[in-house]
């Protein structure tokens, strides 16, 4: 069992839709209708919680464990699942074309690549997975 699989899906799935819904409201405040975007920012922010969330929770495994001690590595998979999930939604609802979407979709890849890193090294401290001595 992998580190991720214990993280807070439901409540990522519904920071997710909370932040998509309030930036599509933003959006339709301003007269912009768009659904690329808040859908987009939906997404991150989804990868955000579960897997954040999977790495500040109680409890000691050798998942977690590893995942703490290797952030970087742990946070690729889902900075990548959030670049192909942002690129898939600007691919097919908006008018970005290929290279537009695939550029939004690797820069929000990136940003969670680097929170969930820097999440990951907090946690080594805030709350270790693995006793040590």
């Amino acid at each position: 069992m992998s580190a991720a699989s214990e993280g807070p899906w439901a409540l990522a799935l519904a920071g997710g839709a909370t932040v998509g819904l309030a930036d599509f409201a933003l959006h339709l405040l301003g007269w912009h209708l768009s659904l690329a975007a808040p859908i987009a920012l939906g997404l991150s922010v989804f990868f955000l919680i579960g897997a954040g969330g999977a790495l500040l929770r109680r409890g000691h495994d050798r998942a977690r464990a590893w995942a703490q001690a290797h952030p970087w590595s742990y946070a690729a998979v889902p900075a990548a699942g959030t670049a192909l999930t942002v690129f898939a939604t600007y691919v097919f609802l908006s008018g970005h074309g290929l290279f537009g979407s695939m550029w939004e979709g690797l820069s929000d890849g990136l940003g969670v690549l680097v929170l969930l890193g820097i999440i990951g090294y907090v946690a080594r401290g805030v709350r270790p997975a693995a006793r040590r001595g």
